[in-house]
């Protein structure tokens, strides 16, 4: 029952959708506050980072109840911006017994061959993979950004979403490309940094699928409060 009907084809939407980011008990708060309508409104996904929350599965189980947002799990790597523990299991530890109420989960693609036991049961339960690269200092050349899509590919995969830090005007063109080729999987790609809330935008146009803002603070350089990146979005 994680997915709900009008959320199993997710990753086929032909519109940009809004992420809104949880990463912290204030942002879970003003979430679970909000009745359907008011979620609906908010954003199009709800992202629970799980390893910035660090709260009980049982708690989380409690303050979702009856939720009707698509929810996208994810428990991120440290050497990608996350708090979560190196460690693969600990980090399946947190995902997996959650499984039922997520629609998507997100893990880093430099982890992918290693959960490949946590692809395998989110697949049984009919839950998409997002694999996801991040470059907190940098965009990398266009072979390298290429190449992590193309890995994606052989990783067992459903999507791709690529965060990079936008230096300068070029860094944004390679995204752009990238966002703009046809690719087996579906993208998502955005920049940080002070060209972030331009680029949000443009790549959407271009083709990025899931667009993150924040829920209560910023947990990234360049993020858009997502109610407002919505109705941007919707304006494209």
């Amino acid at each position: 029952m994680a997915q709900l009907v009008s959320s199993k084809n997710l990753l086929f939407s032909s519109r940009p959708l809004a992420v809104g980011v949880i990463a912290d008990s204030a942002a879970l708060e003003h979430f679970t506050s909000l009745d359907a309508a008011g979620r609906s409104a908010l954003c199009d996904v709800a992202e629970l980072r799980l390893d910035q929350l660090q709260l009980p599965v049982v708690d989380l189980r409690a303050r979702l109840a009856g939720n009707e947002t698509p929810l996208l799990l994810t428990a991120r790597h440290p050497a990608e911006g996350g708090q979560a523990p190196e460690d693969p299991a600990a980090r399946a530890a947190m995902i997996e017994p959650l499984l039922d109420l997520a629609t998507l989960i997100d893990l880093e693609l430099r982890s992918a061959a290693q959960m490949q036991g946590t692809i395998a049961k989110a697949r049984a339960a009919g839950v998409p993979v997002v694999g996801s690269f991040h470059d907190f200092q940098a965009t990398p050349a266009e072979d390298v950004l290429r190449g992590a899509v193309n890995f994606a590919q052989q990783g067992g995969v459903d999507a791709v979403k690529i965060a990079t830090y936008l230096n300068t005007q070029d860094d944004l063109i390679r995204l752009m490309k990238l966002a703009g080729e046809t690719h087996r999987l579906r993208l998502s790609v955005m920049g940080m940094g002070p060209w972030g809330r331009v680029s949000r935008l443009v790549l959407a146009k271009c083709g990025s699928l899931l667009n993150y803002g924040f829920i209560g603070a910023s947990n990234a350089p360049g993020q858009w409060p997502v109610a407002r990146l919505k109705e941007l979005l919707a304006e494209l």
